[in-house]
């Protein structure tokens, strides 16, 4: 379980944009529920959009797309003083990040700066003013993205400036002005000093508001809104909502307007606009009725359209009676021809039942592939990939107790041409020789010549229990550690696929030299029985045994219930839990997701492709 904890920032940890609250006013929870964008969202999944970090929910969560830098903010609804920033962080978290804040969502201050950060519940006394807050997450702890449970900006709202009341309409002006000319003219009073601290005005919107701008006169069909088409720029990717913005609307902080009339529309690809950073050429967005510019467009929406069948062509009125006059009197053959018919009859009919036969034949055959049961007879590793990733484990111990380093936590190892790269679960420098370490600390490579020939440590390998070698990507050998998952692994793909695939884990698991015995349970109909693990009928069986501890593999048949789900969740959060859940089949919920193809491609969203029948990797062309 996450343990609250108050991290210190490394730098400058406060930089006030106003005045700051009086301390001894009560924070109050100001995100949650208010509107909230982030930089991009896992596989662009519904499930894991950013409005679940401020739903108040700790069974919903916020993932970014699988790369660094990734951030999110949160629009508070007017400028606040800013006194606490909590963040319940999920298993994937940031190991570097800041939390900055706007007065208009586009120029952001940093109030303080977390180096580094070990996950958990981060509890954060940085003060600032603003109306927007942002966590910008440099780095992140493994291949997964940034994700958090929740995200808590406690403070107090700053109070907007008194209106003066309209002056009252004059009834009758002409008398107003004589008295006024009658009377002699006097000094202002002056303004009594306030003794209460100065109020902050709300900073003024960055964009004007849209009944502002001229409303151009269309025309159109019945249903017409204005609409743009998303084009694809020179390097190949969509323009940026910001810059369709400002190009349209006048301002590119009108983003946000282009989203809430978009968001329930379909696209023509059947997808729906989750990610407003993501956007996709020939998505169509709908826009505001002010905006003007080249390329906006007005009439009925285009959208996602399902194919339908062809209707049946209907037969001409001429045609349908000469087909009824033919169905009342019947086809009729001469007698001269009437052996003839009968002979092509039978022969006709010879024909269809051996095409039936080879139909049925064929079928079965189909049958039989989709029922292709589970080759256990030889678990097995590539003993000589796995004897040149031991050797290159056991020499990275060796140089770090040399030079007197902790060893590194390791996300993956390549082995690319002559060199071997690992891909480290925190930036680390220095390395040891003969390792170097890239320009973003992320990465140590070594080659595989120097790796050979040195000294190897006899000590023990089990932080690097459950990395498994994945297959051949088109530049060379990937493997990946199963633990840094924290959530269940799912395997989707033909029977015989995802069989091969996982004959091949459950090799890695139990047969290369660093990751000792582990335990493997099997849940579930249809799976395999060898001696080598053990088989339960239904996952109540085990539940009680997936504690913390040593852990091992859990296999299941089927993705687990609801509740289950539930149970799942809250072991992978206590950081002691040591277990990796494989499911076999489709399931969205699965913190990482791989799909074998039946052409021996392994496909995931955060990883290479690879080939994960130990053929050589040739590149698509020469496929």
């Amino acid at each position: 379980m996450a343990v609250a904890a108050v991290v210190v920032a490394t730098g400058t940890t406060t930089a006030l944009a106003g005045p700051a609250a009086p301390a001894a006013a009560e924070p109050e929870l100001l995100s949650q529920g208010k509107p909230v964008w982030a930089s991009s969202v896992e596989n662009n999944d519904p499930e894991l959009v950013a409005a679940h970090a401020v739903d108040g929910s700790m069974a919903t969560r916020w993932a970014s797309h699988h790369a660094d830098p990734q951030w999110i903010a949160v629009d508070l609804g007017r400028s606040s003083d800013i006194q606490r920033v909590e963040i319940v962080w999920e298993a994937a978290h940031s190991t570097m990040y800041g939390i900055d804040v706007s007065g208009d969502g586009e120029n952001w201050t940093n109030i303080g700066v977390v180096n580094p950060a070990d996950g958990g519940t981060d509890v954060l006394e940085f003060t600032g003013t603003g109306r927007y807050v942002r966590m910008f997450g440099n780095t992140r702890n493994n291949i997964a993205g940034h994700s958090m449970w929740e995200f808590r900006v406690y403070g107090t709202p700053v109070p907007e400036p008194a209106e003066q009341e309209p002056e009252q309409e004059d009834e009758e002006p002409a008398k107003k002005k004589e008295q006024a000319q009658a009377e002699p003219a006097r000094e202002p009073s002056p303004s009594p000093t306030p003794s209460a601290a100065p109020v902050v005005p709300v900073p003024p919107s960055p964009s004007p508001s849209p009944s502002a701008r001229p409303v151009p006169d269309r025309k159109g069909p019945p249903g017409s809104v204005v609409h743009y088409i998303v084009k694809k720029k020179q390097d190949g990717t969509a323009e940026k909502i910001e810059g369709i913005a400002e190009r349209f609307l006048g301002s590119a902080g009108r983003w946000k307007e282009i989203v809430a009339l978009s968001k329930a529309h379909r696209q023509r690809d059947g997808k729906f606009l989750t990610d407003p950073h993501q956007l996709r050429p020939g998505w169509v967005l709908q826009l505001p009725e002010d905006a003007v510019g080249e390329g906006v467009r007005f009439g009925p929406l285009p959208g996602f359209t399902a194919k339908s069948p062809s209707p049946s062509p209907t037969p001409s009125p001429a045609a349908a009676e000469v087909s009824q006059d033919r169905a009342g009197q019947g086809f009729r053959l001469p007698p001269v021809l009437l052996p003839i018919g009968l002979g092509l009859g039978a022969l006709l009919v010879l024909a269809g039942l051996v095409l039936a036969g080879v139909r049925l034949v064929a079928a079965a055959r189909r049958r039989r592939a989709a029922k292709v049961t589970f080759d256990d007879s030889m678990l097995r590793t590539d003993t000589s990939a796995a004897w040149t990733v031991n050797h290159a484990l056991r020499a990275l111990i060796a140089a770090c107790e040399r030079d007197g380093l902790e060893v590194p936590g390791v996300t993956a190892v390549f082995i690319e041409g002559s060199a071997l790269r690992l891909r480290l679960t925190n930036p680390a420098s220095p390395a040891p020789e003969p390792w170097t370490v890239s320009e973003d600390g992320q990465n140590w490579l070594a080659p595989l010549s120097r790796l050979q020939g040195a000294p190897v440590s006899d000590g023990s390998t089990a932080q690097f229990a459950r990395l498994v070698n994945l297959g051949m990507s088109e530049t060379g050998r990937v493997l990946v550690d199963f633990s840094l998952a924290r959530g269940a692994i799912s395997l989707d793909g033909s029977v015989r696929a995802r069989h091969e695939v996982l004959r091949r884990w459950l090799g890695e698991f139990t047969g290369n030299p660093w990751s000792g015995e582990p335990r493997v349970v099997m849940v579930g109909d249809g799976l395999p029985r060898p001696d080598q693990v053990e088989h339960a009928s239904a996952f109540d069986q085990v539940k009680s045994e997936m504690e913390v501890g040593e852990g091992g593999v859990l296999v299941l048949s089927q993705p687990p219930s609801s509740a289950d789900r539930d149970l799942l969740a809250e072991r992978f959060a206590d950081p002691e839990f040591h277990w990796v859940v494989v499911v076999l089949g489709s399931w969205p919920a699965a913190k990482w997701r791989f799909t074998a193809r039946d052409d021996g491609w392994l496909r995931s969203g955060f990883l290479p492709e690879v080939r994960f029948d130990e053929q050589a990797a040739v590149r698509r062309g020469n496929d």
